[in-house]
């Protein structure tokens, strides 16, 4: 037990008869015989109003923030702030396995899924094991994402996992509630990168500055200070690497640079320089906001010492990420992308990269989520408003907040001088399914539609509900509708 509690403040109230433990559980559900139970306390749910079902599913030491009546067979032990404390009490009993790998952190409102993609490819799936958005992978098991960054117990799990399956690095997205909520407290890195600053997340942070300064933290966390990948074109990208030094890139800025040449539906050619080599490649990837991620990729490889060139060669096989600038291709002769754009930021970059394809007219569909981010809803709509021919608002994950509220709040960019409603340059379809089959059913030869939010999310939360729902299923549907196609 000592071990378990190395270098925390704890108070034994009973040892219980148990002195060896199978393994480790926040989640009274997956306790098995033998288990230590930490009983979290979170914004709606408590921990320790579990602790009983984890008993009676066999835990054998109970972890608690404050006093409870247990069986004296299990042992109880309190730490206070537990939260705080897990990750060093995880790594405590399995051995700090993160001291054993090459841990890289990506943080950014924008870009931090497609970096950590785009890296895989680079270094070798079977080098790595990822951590984000979209999902966590070690070696072939492909775990789901319930957070970007996961709870500090499942971080560390996912590095003995690593360890044991002869992997060598990590590479995860670090999220700015990540880093102020501890969840990698435990961790140092090799390398971090930073991708961009934008407005998200100010319902947590309060203030612009409150949210960079949580993501400065995961600079503060590097083995060596010098290691660090900033987007220097990036106001809070430039102060850090003002700070701290490292690798800056940027399209005309930094150490690593990169520009578009040609631009099709299909690819991008990029120009890449550093230290006065120049790479020419060919990427799938499309728009400039995806030539920055690339640039950050390689950043970070030099950072890791890995050869550039060797690199570079690779970037030409990476195919698109689930969600990020995703086509859905049914044979129609109109295009239908969906991407996971949720900031003015976001929709800007993609709709700037759709407007230089364009051969007709951009619909774009969107909504803003209930409960939080109302800060970003104005930029939205102003994005959509400037770089789209039409734009249909409907819903994304309203949760408990009026629909009517959320685009009311949108609705406020598409005001004229006079500010009248420019009411015929968007309308409003609550039912996002039906948004999106409103948008295919307008669409003519050359148009393209921009459904934008969910990218890969498979879920819809309206009021205290959540359902299946998947953008990319959705607009399928319709579009075989429209073709007349089963298949």
């Amino acid at each position: 037990m000592e071990r378990i509690f190395k270098g925390l403040e704890y108070r034994v109230v009973q040892a219980g008869k148990t002195t060896e433990y199978r393994g480790m559980e926040y989640d009274s559900r997956k306790v098995e015989e033998g288990y230590i139970f930490a009983a979290l306390t979170g914004a709606t749910v408590d921990g320790h109003d579990y602790i009983e079902k984890a008993i009676q599913k066999g835990a054998k030491l109970i972890i608690a923030s404050r006093e409870v009546e247990v069986p004296e067979e299990v042992g109880l032990v309190i730490v206070e702030d537990l939260r705080q404390h897990l990750g060093v009490i995880a790594s405590n009993f399995y051995k700090w396995p993160q001291k054993q790998l090459k841990i890289v952190g990506i943080t950014g409102t924008n870009g931090k899924t497609t970096t950590t993609y785009i890296l895989e490819k680079l270094i070798g799936e079977d080098r790595i094991a990822r951590i984000g958005t979209v999902e966590y992978k070690v070696g072939k098991r492909v775990i789901p994402a319930p957070n970007t960054t996961p709870e500090s117990l499942d971080l560390i799990k996912i590095c003995r996992e690593a360890v044991e399956k002869g992997i060598e690095y990590l590479i995860m997205e670090v999220s700015s509630h990540a880093l102020e909520m501890g969840r990698v407290e435990m961790v140092e890195f090799d390398v971090a990168a930073f991708t961009n600053l934008t407005l998200d997340h100010l319902d947590f942070h309060k203030t612009v500055e409150g949210y960079f300064e949580a993501k400065r933290k995961l600079f503060l966390k590097l083995k060596d200070r010098s290691k660090g990948v900033y987007n220097v074109e990036d106001e809070y990208g430039r102060k850090l690497y003002e700070e701290f030094g490292g690798v800056g890139f940027g399209e005309k800025e930094g150490d690593l640079r990169g520009e578009t040449l040609n631009f099709t539906s299909s690819s991008q050619e990029i120009f890449i320089t550093y230290e006065n080599r120049r790479y020419d490649v060919e990427s799938k990837l499309l728009g400039r906001f995806n030539m920055m991620n690339i640039l950050g990729a390689l950043g970070i490889c030099i950072q890791l010492g890995l050869d550039l060139g060797e690199a570079v060669e690779r970037i030409e096989e990476i195919e698109g990420v689930p969600g990020r600038f995703e086509a859905i291709d049914c044979g129609q002769d109109f295009s239908v992308i969906v991407d996971y754009a949720h900031t003015g930021d976001g929709l800007k970059n993609i709709l700037g990269a759709l407007n230089e394809l364009k051969q007709g007219r951009i619909i774009t569909i969107f909504g803003c989520g209930g409960n939080k981010g109302r800060d970003k809803r104005f930029g939205m709509g102003a994005a959509s408003k400037a770089l789209s021919d039409y734009t249909i608002l409907s819903s994304d994950n309203p949760r408990t907040e009026p629909l009517e509220s959320i685009m009311g709040d949108i609705e406020t960019a598409f005001r004229d001088g006079e500010g009248r409603l420019e009411t015929e340059k968007y309308e409003k379809i609550a039912d996002r399914g039906e948004a999106i089959k409103r948008a295919i059913s307008m669409a003519e030869k050359g148009d393209i539609i921009l459904i934008a939010g969910k990218g890969h999310e498979t879920t819809q939360t309206v009021g205290k509900d959540t359902f299946k729902f998947d953008d990319r299923e959705e607009a399928r549907r319709y579009l075989k509708e429209l073709m007349g196609t089963d298949s």
